[in-house]
């Protein structure tokens, strides 16, 4: 049950390590067509086509709010860091029970100029719970090595991950892939994060 996401990050949430010829690529768009184990999907100045193997990891999320976190939670953020030693958060991924412990860590976020995801628990909220104030939440992210302050501001997208399965990608779906390209172009998936009832991952 846990799998390895980079923010989404994944995976963010979700982390996904790349060989040294081929890095990663990340792209974020609709799908437009599904033919077998690939699909085409928007996003770019063309449409993009998308491999599906045994291997791809595939995660639903689901849009949340900032008054839907709460202590304890297992969550990831992609974030930057700030002058004061905190992080900003620019997206907030919870996680579900059976998923607590996938990526923990801090570690850098290429997908983000600067960025930056932290998967880990939170065991400190500062803030107006219940009705969140413009000055949004300061979480206080522990994970096994350490501990992260993050600010995060009313507005920063929070979605909520689950699992998922090749079932859910259809026409229309928004995603966000995480994989590796070929010399003609298709990208070979590693990871994909599959928007439920119109949600559109926020990386």
């Amino acid at each position: 049950m846990r799998r390895l996401l980079v923010s989404l990050f994944f995976l963010g949430a979700f982390a996904t390590a790349a060989s040294a010829d081929s890095p990663p690529v990340h792209l974020k768009g609709a799908i437009q067509s599904v033919t077998g184990r690939s699909f085409s999907m928007s996003g770019g100045s063309a449409p993009v086509a998308v491999k599906v193997t045994d291997a791809t990891r595939i995660a639903s999320l689901e849009t949340a709010e900032l008054a839907d976190i709460t202590p304890g939670m297992f969550v990831g953020t992609a974030a930057i860091p700030q002058a004061d030693g905190t992080l900003k958060a620019v997206e907030v991924h919870i996680f579900p029970e059976a998923m607590r412990g996938t990526g923990e860590g801090y570690r850098p976020f290429p997908q983000v100029a600067q960025g930056t995801m932290t998967n880990a628990t939170i065991t400190n909220i500062l803030g107006t719970q219940g009705a969140v104030t413009d000055n949004g939440l300061t979480l206080t992210l522990t994970y096994k090595d350490g501990q992260k302050t993050v600010v995060v501001p009313k507005g920063t997208p929070v979605v909520m991950l689950g699992q998922g399965n090749a079932s859910m990608l259809k026409p229309k779906a928004k995603v966000s892939v995480t994989g590796t390209k070929d010399a003609s172009g298709a990208v070979t998936a590693t990871r994909v994060l599959v928007g439920l009832d119109g949600a559109t991952p926020p990386i």
